[in-house]
């Protein structure tokens, strides 16, 4: 799977606000995770003729403020991707507005981007599935390694 879709956290808990651990925190990393997993997908529906994701910023440092414009412009780059491709039921509805005060929306909101970024890869055709399939099949009585 892409890097961008298996670095997404969404099993946070309350133990982990209980036991201060880096999940209970929402900070610079968790935003550049979710606006490059949003760039990511965006790249590859693009490719299908996507193209309604504005700017996503993938530089975010820890000085950085989260602005309303910053957390609107990422809430509808979400909602146009989950317009432009589909979703599963169990996917969580988009929140009306990404705040961040709570880990249940920050695991909804990169569960969304799990969910798509999944069902995104599975319709790409390429390399990254032919690589698997030729490293564990014989092809013409030899086994070929990778």
């Amino acid at each position: 799977m892409s890097e961008y879709i298996d670095a997404l956290i969404f099993d946070r808990t309350a133990q982990d606000l209980q036991s201060l651990t880096d999940k209970a925190y929402i900070d610079y990393h968790d935003l550049n995770r979710v606006e490059s997993a949003v760039k990511w997908i965006s790249h590859v529906l693009n490719r299908y003729g996507f193209h309604n994701v504005t700017d996503c910023k993938t530089n975010w440092k820890m000085d950085d403020f989260r602005a309303e414009a910053d957390m609107v412009r990422l809430r509808n780059n979400i909602e146009a991707i989950r317009a432009a491709y589909f979703t599963e039921d169990s996917t969580p509805l988009t929140p009306s507005r990404i705040t961040y005060t709570s880990i249940y929306q920050a695991n909804a909101v990169e569960k969304i981007l799990y969910d798509i970024g999944v069902l995104v890869e599975k319709m790409v055709p390429g390399p990254q599935h032919l690589a698997f399939r030729l490293g564990t099949k014989a092809i013409g009585g030899r086994r070929i390694s990778v």
